[in-house]
């Protein structure tokens, strides 16, 4: 009778027990689903991927939870299309939302067809398999553009920014082979002359500009080098320079007793590519005018040294170079102050380039200074040239 008694109250908590697991399975199974409800509606994918995975630890309800969910997912899905077509949000938003669905790890065809019709995914894919065509015909620029417009969102996009660092290879290979072998034969201008009529197709790549910059760097080493030998060969034109080579400034102009024949001292700094004009007399020169200037580059050098200016002419025009130029001042030679070049007709600018070496020896200035140390200079004034 005892034994009896006491099945009985095993078999009751038993039961009790069983009650309470199942209350609470099934109670954890409709707060979970209530909860991935509410985390779709606010768009909180991350906590509704976490529902999906994790909605019941009942293996019994497990199948329930997900075909309830799924049935979610499908309603998730219709709103979308229809605030997508109602213009409610925009296509990227759509795509995100639809990436968002695709992250629950779920029956995704519906979503998949859905969200390849859409422009932004289409045209993607489009340019994706286009770029991939060019690539394959060995048209880098034509594949990196079309890679380039590859969106964002696009499942294609990791693919194509590997393919664009391929095409970038590529198209820079030849480039700075050619701009290498300017260098090695110390071009230094015509290589930043060629390399900056390749750097409009790519603009903002950082590699052909960091090569630019060294470009700039080796030009200035060589105009600073190619000063310091010619100052350190002391000769009658140079020697006079020695002792303020690398120090004349307006703050020290008046230390060294530098003398003109004329009430105009000039003063070409070739390493800043500026001309300085100076107005007074020994020891009390003032700072007139200041001139952006381009001198010769690498094998035509501008001369170094002290001149003094020796004739002018309105116009001169040079076969050889098929270029002339204004309002030129003579100070040894054929070696003058000059504008910006021209073709024969006087009006056509055949290089407006200031402010860097891209003359055959000459200092070029602008027009308007040009005319002005044209009219204002006259012969026989002193000019300092390193």
């Amino acid at each position: 009778m005892k034994n009896k008694k006491l099945l009985i109250s095993i078999s009751s908590a038993i039961s009790v027990l069983l009650i309470i697991v199942v209350s609470y399975f099934i109670f954890s199974y409709s707060n979970n689903l209530n909860k991935f409800k509410e985390d779709l509606s606010s768009n909180n994918y991350e906590d509704a991927s976490y529902c999906f995975n994790n909605g019941t630890k009942s293996i019994i309800l497990k199948k329930t939870f997900i075909k309830s969910s799924e049935d979610i997912i499908t309603e998730k899905l219709s709103e979308i299309e229809n605030e997508y077509y109602s213009g409610d949000i925009s296509e990227e938003e759509t795509v995100e939302d639809l990436n968002g669905l695709l992250s629950l790890n779920t029956s995704n065809e519906e979503i998949l067809n859905f969200k390849n019709t859409l422009p932004l995914i289409k045209d993607s894919k489009d340019s994706f398999d286009i770029g991939i065509s060019k690539l394959d015909e060995e048209n880098y620029l034509e594949a990196l553009n079309y890679f380039k417009s590859v969106h964002n969102l696009s499942d294609c996009k990791a693919q194509a920014l590997e393919y664009e660092e391929t095409c970038l290879d590529k198209i820079r290979e030849p480039i700075l082979k050619t701009v290498d072998e300017y260098i090695s034969n110390e071009k230094y201008s015509k290589g930043i002359e060629y390399l900056d009529s390749q750097i409009n197709s790519l603009p903002d790549d950082p590699k052909l500009q960091e090569k630019r910059d060294e470009l700039e760097k080796l030009r200035l080493e060589h105009l600073e080098d190619y000063s310091q030998k010619n100052i350190d060969k002391a000769t009658a034109r140079t020697a006079p320079v020695i002792e303020y080579y690398k120090k004349l400034n307006e703050d020290t102009i008046n230390q060294f007793d530098i003398t003109s024949n004329t009430n105009y001292l000039i003063f070409v700094n070739i390493a800043e590519q500026k001309t300085y004009v100076y107005e007074g007399s020994k020891n009390d020169w003032t700072l007139d005018k200041t001139f952006t200037c381009s001198t010769g580059i690498e094998g035509k050098e501008t001369p170094v040294g002290v001149f003094t200016v020796q004739n002018r002419a309105p116009w001169f025009f040079s076969p050889k170079y098929g270029q002339g130029g204004k309002y030129y001042v003579q100070f040894m030679g054929n070696y003058l102050f000059h504008s910006i070049p021209f073709d024969s007709d006087k009006t056509t600018v055949s290089d407006p380039t200031l402010g860097v070496p891209s003359s055959h020896g000459c200092i070029r200035l602008s027009v308007e200074d040009s005319k002005w140390l044209y009219d204002n200079v006259q012969n026989g004034s002193k000019i300092i040239i390193y």
